[in-house]
């Protein structure tokens, strides 16, 4: 293959939870190959090349062995030691968009999904390549092959014939594919944690008699938490360990093993997981540290730990982590070295760091936050929050998705799957590292702006995912979500018993984006005969000091009934000795009586909920706090959550005006000598420009007298600008002059701008001077992990000053690009202020829109600035375009299934 198409090298998942390695073929892979085909039945090796001939498989194995090229590509499929399935394309010489494809499967693996994997990661590879349809002929007995095309989410069309099938799959991925990619990946993720989740037999490796030990506190954890399955431990001596019998070696434990806790020194790791491989486990939980998080050599360690654990099929928790938690009565598993666990409730936590998971379980548990299961990650090695996601997705326990992460491995992946997952379950991160630092080496000034936490903001944004800023904030929100409805909408009612905590919440709701809505007629009318004199019925409702639960809880149900309310926050404040616990019975009370809007209670002051809140088996019943900021703050972010679930899901525009050729011919030739150049102004006008994108009128000129020449026929007044690329400060360099009126005016310009630059002032641009109209940017900066970034806001000189952007990931639709839009404080001006006429806000879309669709096309765009972009009542029109281009990254498919 040529350079800038890399290599696939990758593990995925089996729909079995099975593991296979599907990679790139290389000419030593031949001898694999032949033992493959020999291996093929009669009957595979006629559906594949219509006959059955030892020739056609030579063939076929030196083909696909053959040097690289761009004409070709071929992928092999590896279970442990063994070549099991290859997919292959030839281009075809008539049309070079389009290439033959085929996919054999070895005979024993068939209905594991190595087909699809082949299939998938054979299109993304075809596509980098400049292939957009593959074409195929198919015997129309070959059943399994015809149905592996029409599952895999490409827009398969086909024609039967007397003796074959003609089949063709355009390379489209389009949303139905990412959501047919989606629901394999999550299906076959849950399958692979079923059984390390909640274990029906649990082994812990480096369980000694020493109760300081890891492995002694793990088992001890295990034995005091009640765990239901069958319970092992191993260590040197084979003694007893917390009553429970040990074994000298993992090969002695009965089978089947579905968890190994190995807490053995980092040294020993491998030895046991071979050993766990052996027992035929599901998965290990590495709690022993030494691995990536000590350096270069421990990073060594843990690469030979994967490679192991994946050979085998096994996933794999950790290195270097807390251990897993179930608290189903059914599993009571705490293989966690935290003694206190938290009682059961609907939150799935995963915390990155083993020491923020001993906090997060210890905090939990005292402010009684219910959990179902707990992943301590630690290094990420293999299991990451992308995986637990799609666990939680499939378990009807879990109801709410809370994560504490140091990073984001895979970001675009991240943001695909919470997006799928939040369609059903809220998703909650308190995500560390605000202050990373983003990869921006010869950036222009919009690309300084889009920092790595812009774009973690934008993809929690646009996935539905709900970032807080501590964990105690995680646990509120995560609480609210797992205890009371989502909101309809953000009106909300509040009733305290004084004025003091009624202004309290009045502001904290304020600050959150809530509305504190006046009430109609009805309302007041029903709360005058429940406030006391001195109080007050409008929002919020004073029941005065003296109130009483009656009251209470009759205000409450007033409120709740009132259709212009979306919400309540109940208040009490503690003046009246002895009443807190009748009052948060009412709150219990009417909360059993009507589930259809959130309550949420706050004691003001008091940390514990009281017993009241509690139902019989000592949980809480609603959302419970001690201060009306944090219970704002939360309702604010339930509200904004059913705001997204309210969003249509949106598809792509297609575009059919695009000149994809002319774009890549630009794109190749700049990138010819380099990998890292920033296009001339011609050129980066004439790369837009193929996208559809109307530039102003252009002319490059070289010297003075052509520029007096190209003014002359624009018509003035005109623009000059330094046309070198390299120059990315054009007005801060002088390299920009404006309304020109004359050709001596432009002549002289041109002079001086020579004079000014030096040696960089090779060439300029003239253009048309534009206007009136309102000045916007639009800007593309990819980044190395989330991916293209597309940026709108506020142009020209203003833009520089005042810093007004919104920002959107790929994939982006037209709802998308109109949401962006309307987001910025400029959005007023666009449709008219004070008394200026309404601009053509539908053309600034579009411009945006086709601007992601550079972002999508061209994997070389690294960053893409069009200052100012004119918007008038007729149009839009880019004035200054400037454009780097950069070598494509090694991975440009964020589709791709496959493990970390």
């Amino acid at each position: 293959m040529p350079a800038d198409v890399p290599d696939v090298d990758v593990d995925a998942l089996l729909v079995d939870a099975g593991i296979a390695r599907i990679r790139t073929v290389r000419s030593s892979d031949a001898a694999d190959l032949d033992r493959m085909y020999s291996r093929a039945s009669a009957d595979a090796l006629h559906m594949r090349f219509f006959s059955v001939s030892e020739a056609n498989s030579r063939r076929d194995v030196e083909r696909m062995t053959r040097p690289p090229g761009d004409d070709h590509g071929s992928l092999l499929a590896r279970i442990g030691d063994d070549v099991v399935g290859v997919a292959s394309f030839e281009r075809l010489d008539d049309d070079p968009t389009v290439a033959e494809f085929a996919v054999l499967v070895d005979d024993a693996q068939h209905g594991r999904g190595l087909g699809m994997l082949l299939l998938e990661h054979l299109s993304a590879l075809a596509m980098r390549c400049g292939i957009a349809r593959f074409v195929a002929e198919v015997l129309p007995s070959n059943g399994p092959m015809l149905h592996l095309f029409r599952d895999a989410g490409l827009p398969m069309a086909k024609q039967t014939g007397t003796n074959v099938v003609h089949v063709e799959l355009p390379l489209r991925f389009d949303d139905y594919f990412r959501r047919a990619v989606g629901t394999r990946e999550a299906l076959a993720d849950a399958r692979s944690l079923a059984r390390i989740l909640a274990p029906a037999s649990v082994v812990v490796v480096g369980a000694g008699v020493d109760p300081a030990g890891v492995g002694h506190q793990v088992l001890a954890n295990i034995v005091r938490g009640g765990y239901r399955g069958a319970l092992h431990a191993v260590n040197r001596s084979g003694h007893r360990v917390a009553g429970i019998r040990a074994h000298r070696s993992l090969a002695e434990v009965p089978h089947p093993v579905d968890v190994v806790i190995v807490a053995v020194p980092a040294g020993e790791v491998l030895g046991v997981v071979n050993e766990a491989a052996a027992s035929g486990a599901a998965g290990v939980v590495v709690v022993a540290a030494g691995f990536a998080e000590v350096g270069a050599a421990g990073q060594l360690r843990q690469d030979e730990l994967v490679r192991a654990c994946r050979s085998a099929g096994m996933r794999l928790i950790g290195p270097n982590c807390l251990g897993i938690a179930n608290t189903d009565p059914l599993v009571a598993l705490n293989a966690t070295l935290s003694p206190t666990l938290p009682a059961r409730g609907g939150i799935g936590l995963m915390a990155q760091s083993g020491a923020v998971g001993t906090a997060a379980l210890a905090y939990a548990a005292r402010v009684d936050v219910g959990i179902s299961s707990f992943v301590s990650a630690g290094n990420k090695a293999d299991v990451s929050g992308n995986d637990l996601l799609c666990a939680w997705e499939a378990d009807s326990a879990t109801r709410v998705c809370a994560l504490y992460l140091e990073s984001l491995g895979n970001p675009r992946k991240f943001a695909r799957i919470a997006a799928r997952v939040g369609r059903s379950k809220p998703v909650v991160v308190v995500k560390s590292g605000r202050a990373e630092p983003a990869d921006r080496a010869n950036a222009s000034r919009l690309a300084t702006t889009t920092t790595a936490d812009v774009a973690a903001d934008t993809l929690f944004d646009q996935a539905g995912v709900t970032r807080v800023e501590s964990l105690a904030e995680l646990f509120d929100v995560a609480t609210l979500f797992d205890l009371a409805p989502l909101p309809a909408g953000r009106r909300v009612a509040i009733v305290a018993n004084g004025a003091g905590p009624g202004l309290l919440t009045t502001d904290a709701c304020g600050a959150a984006g809530l509305d504190v809505v006046p009430f109609g007629d009805v309302t007041r009318r029903l709360l005058a005969g429940l406030v006391q004199a001195g109080g007050a019925i409008s929002n919020p409702v004073n029941l005065g000091a003296a109130a009483n639960p009656v009251s209470f809880e009759a205000a409450l149900r007033v409120l709740l009934d009132d259709s212009d309310v979306d919400a309540v926050i109940a208040v009490y404040a503690p003046v009246q000795s002895g009443f807190g616990g009748a009052f948060a019975r009412a709150v219990t009370t009417v909360r059993a009586d009507v589930d259809t809007k959130p309550v949420l209670a706050c004691f003001l002051g008091a940390v514990d909920a009281p017993a009241e809140l509690r139902s019989l088996n000592g949980r809480l019943v609603t959302p419970y706090f001690a201060f009306p900021e944090p219970a704002a703050k939360a309702l604010g972010a339930a509200v904004r959550y059913a705001t997204w679930r309210q969003r249509p899901s949106g598809s792509e525009r297609e575009f059919h005006d695009i000149d994809i050729t002319s774009a890549r011919g630009i794109v190749n030739k700049a990138l010819s000598g380099t990998g890292d150049v920033w296009l001339d102004a011609k050129d980066a006008a004439s790369f837009v420009a193929s996208y559809g994108v109307t530039v102003t009128p252009t002319v490059l000129v070289r010297n003075a007298a052509d520029a007096a020449s190209a003014a002359d026929s624009l018509g003035f007044p005109v623009a000059l600008k330094v046309a070198a690329g390299a120059v990315i400060d054009k007005s801060g360099r002088g390299g920009v002059q404006l309304n020109l009126r004359s050709a001596a005016e432009v002549g002289a310009a041109y002079e001086a701008m020579e004079a000014r630059l030096g040696g960089v002032m090779i060439s300029a641009i003239v253009q048309s001077m534009v206007g009136p109209g309102i000045e916007a940017a639009i800007g593309v900066v990819a980044d190395s992990r989330f991916g293209p970034v597309v940026t709108v806001g506020l142009g020209g000189v203003l833009g520089d000053l005042i810093t007004d952007r919104a920002f959107h990931l790929l994939p982006m639709t037209p709802d998308d690009a109109k949401r962006q839009i309307r987001s910025l404080r400029m959005a007023p001006l666009l449709s008219g202020y004070r008394g200026s006429p309404p601009v053509d806000v539908s053309a600034l879309e579009d411009m945006v829109l086709r601007a992601a669709a550079m972002a999508t096309d061209i994997p070389e765009l690294a960053e893409l600035d069009i200052n100012p972009v004119f918007v008038t009542t007729d149009g839009a029109i880019a004035v200054d375009v400037k454009v780097r281009l950069q070598s494509a990254p090694a991975s440009t498919d964020p589709l791709s299934r496959n493990l970390r």
